[in-house]
């Protein structure tokens, strides 16, 4: 946790919560909860918050919202990832499916709703973890 020369305010969207702290979007570290400050209600995760911090950077207030102008720049940035994740899958989704078209064309025997299955599975082996294992891939 970064160490803060004087108190300080941060704002944004939670991210993740737990019982010692919050982390928010587009910060890399985590928020943890003063135990000085015994009246904190953590966050739900999403709901956009202003967090209090003391001069050790610990989180000694929480009050949910933010002004107007921070949530539509969150908002903008959320809507432009969003659209940018469902672009990437549309273009995947497309190129497998392509290509699994491709590879029954000269099979008369795989019907049109195998070529889907064979899709389904090389977009899952495409979007896999590096670690998964590909013995359940086909």
């Amino acid at each position: 946790m970064a160490v803060l020369a004087t108190p300080d305010t941060v704002t944004g969207r939670v991210a993740s919560v737990n019982p010692k702290g919050v982390k928010l979007e587009g910060h890399p570290d985590w928020f943890n909860f003063s135990r000085y400050a015994s009246d904190i209600v953590p966050p739900m995760r999403g709901q956009a918050v202003a967090l209090t911090l003391d001069r050790q950077g610990f989180v000694r207030n929480i009050t949910a919202g933010v002004t107007a102008k921070t949530d539509e720049t969150m908002s903008v940035a959320s809507l432009c990832a969003g659209i940018a994740d469902r672009n990437d899958r549309t273009i995947t989704r497309l190129a497998v499916l392509n290509a699994a078209a491709e590879f029954a064309a000269n099979r008369p025997q795989v019907k049109s709703g195998e070529v889907l299955k064979i899709a389904a599975s090389w977009e899952w082996w495409v979007n896999r973890d590096a670690d998964d294992d590909l013995t359940d891939a086909f």
